[in-house]
């Protein structure tokens, strides 16, 4: 039997089967997609397709209620509230609506994963946890293989670091980044766990076994101190929680030792050269990429200009945070682009603001709160939550941390289904899906004729694609630098790739970058005064910047203004901290020139 709009759902129900059958297919392949050829950003875009598309066709077959449930829906509907706030008050309301290219992040995409995690939440547990194992167990296999050297999708050069015996490998698994990849892995090792203690069928029983040990070994196997922190913290958790129940206790402590004993056995074979690598790198870098600094400048950003309380709005922390740098974290990592504060609560406060934060804090206290009756899965939010201390969330991570608190809450039993409700919001998920998928195959369409020659074919698709995007969806500064690049020879090439250079500056999320891309195509085309314009403006959105200052240093010293190419090219030196020869270089050669 299935249900009315009054009526009390049946589990075994086809409705409530099919419904089931869609979001566990999110949970599975939202970490796994990855296209490449068919979409620009290959291990992004096909995520969020899953979780739009799942999510829709979950709602198609009605919006489940449960009247005696509480505190999960409230702070589920709190953050989406809050969500909409935070977007409607943002400095760039277009993109935190899309979100920024390197996760996709924005309002559409949260929205679509509070909706997927509200739905998971009147799901059987069980299957969840299977889920999660079924497809973590693939992943982590497909990690290990990477750091053996098999890859037929990636490109070794992505994660393949150095040279030599000190060459590091951060296997990234499907996940685009081995710091993801490993905060992902966490949540497998304590469902897989889980599945071990918990799962009445003895074939689940052995693949939960194999899925928490594949994910341990592929979570050190990446190089992430922040997950290896994480999974420390989750493995005292688990110890601590269920040392009364072991019997006997020595079995444990053989097993724990004999883990031990492989793990250092590895590390000094010739296979875990890569890893011994990755511990030199750890000395030389003890503090993360100035982590500590990062965290206290973005800190002073949340608590500046009134944006406190609402946020700079969801995924403008790219675009914003360079205004706030500070001259010390500048100086140590003069090239590094901050695309976040590697640390969720701060992104929540840098986005959202106080009340974002405490949202995100509130629910994740609920989870720890609620897990205290299950060793294995509130092992594993300590885990997930210790690491996300120097990540930020992307899809897929996200989803993993909003699944374990709800699979820390009371399951629902009993709940009511009412039919036609979701149509509507199906719909828009749906639309979104079809615009960034029809987007992102364009972009990688365009990207095609360019590699192949074919300008003309590579305008026309850029020009269908900008027609047919979705709002804040920026790609202008690719496409000018892509045409540049490839075909700076060509007239109509240049001209396109000027005009995207123009639109670029009025609406990337790295905005300074596109001031000084800008800048760089008016001083080809001797337009001293409007690349002078456009460095300014470059360093008005990142002062702490040396690249346009050392531009504007040579473009001023070219006009004959050599007092102040003197001071850019000193600010230059000054921020750049020793890490470019050529701009102390600059200075020299403007310090001698002689004076008019």
């Amino acid at each position: 039997m299935h249900s009315v709009s009054t009526g009390i759902v049946d589990r075994g129900s086809w409705i409530v089967g099919l419904r089931a059958g869609a979001l566990l297919a999110v949970v599975a392949l939202v970490p796994l997609l990855i296209l490449p050829g068919v979409f620009f950003y290959y291990d992004i875009t096909p995520k969020i397709l899953v979780l739009l598309i799942g999510v829709a066709f979950a709602l198609a077959w009605g919006w489940p209620v449960a009247p005696q449930r509480r505190w999960l829906d409230v702070l589920l509907a709190g953050q989406a509230i809050l969500l909409v706030a935070a977007t409607a008050f943002s400095t760039d309301r277009a993109l935190s609506f899309t979100g920024a290219n390197w996760r996709r992040f924005g309002l559409v995409t949260q929205l679509a994963l509070l909706l997927c995690v509200y739905l998971l939440s009147f799901e059987r547990k069980q299957r969840i946890l299977r889920a999660i194992a079924l497809s973590g167990s693939l992943a982590a296999l497909y990690g290990i293989a990477q750091y053996f050297g098999w890859d037929p999708w990636n490109p070794k050069k992505g994660y393949f670091i150095g040279e030599g015996i000190w060459t590091i490998v951060r296997p990234p698994g499907p996940l685009g980044h081995a710091g993801y990849f490993a905060v992902y892995l966490l949540h497998v090792v304590f469902a897989g766990a889980a599945l071990a203690w918990g799962e009445e069928q003895r074939a689940w029983r052995a693949w939960g076994a194999a899925a928490a040990a594949l994910g341990g070994a592929a979570v050190l196997l990446s190089g992430s101190r922040g997950a290896m922190l994480g999974l420390a913290a989750g493995l005292v958790t688990l110890g601590v929680r269920r040392r009364p129940r072991v019997t006997p206790r020595r079995v444990l402590i053989a097993a724990t030792m004999l883990a031990g004993v492989v793990v250092v056995v590895f590390y000094f074979s010739p296979a875990g050269l890569p890893l011994r690598a990755r511990t030199r790198w750890y000395r030389e870098d003890p503090g993360g990429g100035g982590r500590l600094t990062l965290w206290a400048d973005t800190l002073r950003m949340a608590s500046a200009g009134g944006r406190w309380l609402a946020g700079y709005g969801p995924e403008t922390y790219s675009s914003q945070f360079p205004r706030f740098q500070s001259e010390a974290l500048a100086r140590a990592y003069p090239e590094r682009y901050y695309e976040s504060p590697h640390n969720i609560f701060l992104d929540a406060l840098a986005g959202q603001g106080l009340f974002g934060l405490a949202a995100l804090a509130a629910f994740a206290g609920f989870g720890l709160w609620a897990a205290r009756g299950n060793h294995a899965l509130s092992a594993g939010l300590v885990a997930s939550l210790v690491a996300n201390q120097f990540l930020a969330f992307i899809v897929p991570t996200a989803l993993l941390f909003y699944v374990a608190v709800v699979l820390c809450a009371p399951e629902t039993a009993r709940f009511r289904s009412r039919p036609g409700i979701g149509i509507p919001v199906a719909i828009v998920m749906l639309a979104a899906a079809l615009a960034l998928g029809w987007s992102d195959y364009g972009l990688a369409r365009t990207r095609a004729a360019l590699e192949a020659g074919e300008v003309d074919r590579a305008i026309e698709s850029y020009g269908r694609l900008r027609r047919w995007a979705p709002p804040g969806l920026d790609t202008d500064l690719w496409y000018s630098r892509a045409l540049a690049a490839i075909h700076s020879t060509s007239p109509l090439a240049w001209q396109e790739a000027y005009a995207a250079a123009g639109r670029a500056s009025a609406t990337s999320e790295q905005r300074p970058n596109a001031w000084y891309n800008l800048a760089a195509f008016c001083a080809l085309q001797n337009d001293f005064a409007r690349t002078e314009q456009s460095l300014r403006q470059a360093i008005d959105w990142a002062p702490q910047w040396f690249k346009p200052h050392w531009m504007l240093a040579r473009v001023l010293y070219q006009a004959g203004r050599l007092a102040e190419a003197e001071a850019e090219a000193r600010r230059a030196v000054e921020l750049n901290g020793g890490k470019n020869r050529e701009v102390a270089d600059t200075w020299a050669q403007i310090r001698a020139a002689p004076q008019k």
